[in-house]
Parts: structure tokens; sequence; C-alpha cells
């Protein structure tokens, strides 16, 4: 369903009558500037059309009575019973009548109002979801750019707040962000929060695995949030780096240009073991990848790979480097 709602959509919105996506149209829309004339015309027909209804004495038609059912209830009561309340109480059925369309009216517009606020306030989240073997670069609202790795996601509104820019992770990324000593960058992984004013770095934030923090350029603050209660784990200049593992925290330095691998699809691995070097390679291929011996898998290496290329190109260098051979048949690799 496209386009622009209609009025009779709108009141159907209003009045709860609207499928999941026309509800959705009409979100959208209500978030535009020109809804506002639009809804305050809809607004005042129906205040006087409601309050004319109530004048009535006679019977109504069908969707008149319904809708006067629908008033009557949102104030709490079944229509008998209004009538015989109002009858007992101290309003005529005319003085009910200016009240409850009053009522209404003030309801309705404190509803459209807080929608808008909420709006402004909430804006629509977008969701960047990579499988294994798929990378991708996303340009943010403010500038910033993502480089978001293989097996990873990524869910930021599509326009920041006046006051900060709030994003989350999971998974890996290099940010490369733009700089606002006003609106802070934040970065939030599980109850870790990593807060920058601009500046480049990267996350590793994979789940069951230590989580890692690697700046490049500019300064980066890394926070352990736990309810209201905030903690600071480490102030990160370039190729400084922290390590939190079920609560254990290590700080590192490295060299800053190997911080943007990811942007550069390359793999820079230091005495890691080759069993650790293939988890990466089947993120960043999507293969699977097994060993015919343990002790080959425990082997370890340092060199870098260019990422760009084809697997079985990557596995020729790594195979050269690492002494040993391999087989690999329908995207299956056994190291032998």
């Amino acid at each position: 369903m496209s386009g622009q709602p209609d009025r009779e959509l709108i009141e159907n919105f209003f009045m709860c009558r609207c499928s999941p996506e026309e509800e959705e149209l009409v979100r959208l829309f209500l978030r535009k500037p020109e809804s506002e004339a639009l809804l305050d015309e809809i607004l005042s027909e129906r205040a006087s059309h409601d309050l004319e209804l109530f004048r009535q004495d006679g019977p109504l038609p069908p969707n008149h009575r319904d809708w006067k059912r629908t008033i009557q209830e949102k104030i709490g009561n079944k229509p008998a019973e209004a009538k015989e309340a109002i009858q007992k109480k101290f309003f005529s059925m005319r003085s009910a009548a200016v009240w409850i369309a009053v009522v209404l009216a003030g309801l309705a517009t404190y509803t459209i109002s807080h929608f808008r606020t909420a709006s402004k306030e909430s804006p629509a989240f977008v969701e960047r979801i990579n499988p294994r073997g798929q990378r991708s670069m996303i340009l943010l609202s403010d500038s910033s750019v993502v480089y978001l790795g293989a097996d990873s996601k990524l869910r930021y509104p599509e326009r920041f707040s006046s006051e900060s820019r709030e994003i989350f992770l999971s998974g890996e990324a290099f940010f490369e962000v733009t700089k606002n000593p006003k609106r802070p960058f934040m970065v939030h992984t599980g109850n870790v929060q990593t807060k920058v004013l601009g500046t480049s770095f990267k996350i590793e934030a994979f789940n069951g695995r230590p989580l890692m923090v690697q700046v490049a350029t500019g300064k980066v603050r890394v926070d352990q949030i736990d309810g209201k209660h905030q903690k600071s784990l480490a102030i990160l200049m370039p190729g400084e780096t922290v390590l939190l593992d079920h609560g254990r925290i290590e700080n590192g330095k490295m060299d800053p240009e190997e911080v943007r691998d990811l942007k550069a699809s390359r793999l820079t691995f230091n005495d890691k073991s080759i069993q650790e070097i293939a988890e990466v390679l089947r993120r960043w291929y999507n293969v699977k990848i097994t060993f015919k011996r343990t002790s080959k898998a425990k082997e370890r290496m340092t060199l870098t790979l260019d990422a760009s290329v084809s697997i079985d190109k990557i596995l020729n260098v790594l195979a050269s480097a690492g002494h040993f051979k391999y087989t690999m048949r329908n995207g299956e690799i056994m190291i032998r």
C-alpha cells in the first residue's frame, strides 16, 4: 500500500479501525509537516459532528450509533449506563453532549500532539544485517560512515536527534565519525557503550566472544552500563585497544593503520593460531573450514591477507606460509 492517506483513512486510524498496513501508512504521513493542516481540519469537523450527534433526540442511523457507542465506551460507560447516569447526575443530555465533545476534542488534540512529539523524539530506526560472506558501507544522516562486517547487524535512526547520535551494533564495524562536539556519537554493544565526538575506530562485538575496541584516530571513551550506574573501562587514543572478556579488561597497543583493515578489505593477523584465522575466513567468505590434525590448527602465524580476492587465492597464500595442504569441495575446506 502506498501514497498519501485520505480523510476517511485518517479518521479510521483514530477510531482503531485500520489494518496494520493502513496504520503504518498513516503514521508515516503524520510525521510529515504537510499533515498539520489536514489533521486540524478533521479534528474541528469531528468535534462539531460529535456534538451534534449528542444533541439529537431521535434514533440515530447505524453508523452514527456505532460512533456514539465508541465515544461512550471511551469514557468508561456502556450506552444504556451512560444515558441513565447522565439523567441521574448533574447534567442534562444537552450539557453532557457538550462536555463529552469538549473532552474528546481535548483528548484527540493531546493524542495528535503527543504523537507528533514522540515522532520527533523517537525517529524511525533502520536495521541492516550482513550475513556471512557479505560486507557493506552505510552512510548515516550526519555523514558519518560505517563499514559493517560480515555476520554483523547495525540498528540506527533514519535521522539523529538534536541532542545525540546513538546506534546499536552486534558484530564488527569500522566507524568514521563526523565531528560534532555538541552531539556525541555513541555505539551500544550490549551493556558496553563507546562514546566519541569525531574519530575513526573499530568495534568487534560478536555474541559469546570478547568485545574489542580499537582506535585509529581521535579519542574514544568506553563505559560499561549497569542500569543507572556507569563504569569507565578505558579512554583510548590512536593505536590503543581495550578488550573486555567476562569482566576481564585488557589494554593493548597496535598499529593505527591495522584498525582500518575492515574498510580496506584487509586481514591482519599477529601471532594468531590457524584456527583463529580460519574463524575469520569462515565469516568473511561464508565457508566451512575443518582440520584433519588438531596440532596444525594450533600453529601460530603472523601475516596480512588481501580479502578482496577469492577464497582459493587466500588459501594458497595461507597454505604456503603455514606449510600445509588443503582440499576444497562445494564450499567445504579441509586443512591437512
